[in-house]
């Protein structure tokens, strides 16, 4: 049994929870990856399923909560809050993600292709598309396992990159907080 991990929370400078609170979710993903076994691709439109190498949870819920500890390394100073949230307080930012591809090709290479939004208030959402194609491994279901978790540590380094950018816009505009 196998589940994605989060990056090692690196040292930070910034004070916890003070910035923007940002809602997490919500995470969906390709029907052919809601299922309990690893997903490889034999070729262009094969796949199989193993028996033998499983997801230890849901993938859906082991996305959200590593995304929630990489945006909370990534982004220190903001709150993160997984969907769905609470009434109140509502998220200052809402980011969510499809997850269109994550399987291991037979060359051995892992693949990762999601699209992702950010919204902020009325404000129109960021639409943005990601790719992650990383050598792993045709055997090693540890190996490929780890090089999926590096490919959502990528997704979620470019979605605390457009939080950040999008917090400082609002700050600077003299709309954020204090």
């Amino acid at each position: 049994f196998y589940m994605l991990r989060a990056v090692a929370n690196p040292a930070s400078a910034a004070p916890a929870g003070e910035g923007l609170l940002v809602g997490l979710g919500p995470i969906r993903i390709a029907a052919y990856l809601d299922r309990p076994q690893i997903v490889t691709a034999a070729s262009g439109q094969e796949y199989h399923l193993s028996e033998e190498h499983r997801w230890a949870e849901r993938l859906d819920e082991n996305i959200a909560r590593v995304s929630a500890r990489n945006l909370a390394a990534y982004l220190p100073a903001e709150r993160i809050v997984p969907h769905p949230w609470p009434r109140e307080p509502k998220p200052d930012v809402q980011v969510a993600i499809t997850l269109q591809e994550l399987h291991v090709d037979p060359a051995g290479e892992a693949r990762m292709s999601a699209l992702w939004t950010l919204r902020h208030g009325k404000a129109r959402a960021l639409d943005r598309q990601f790719s992650c194609r990383q050598p792993a491994s045709t055997v090693d279901y540890a190996r490929m396992v780890e090089v999926e978790s590096q490919c959502l540590a990528r997704l979620n380094r470019d979605m605390a990159n457009a939080i950040r950018s999008l917090d400082q816009s609002v700050n600077l505009a003299g709309d954020g907080h204090d």
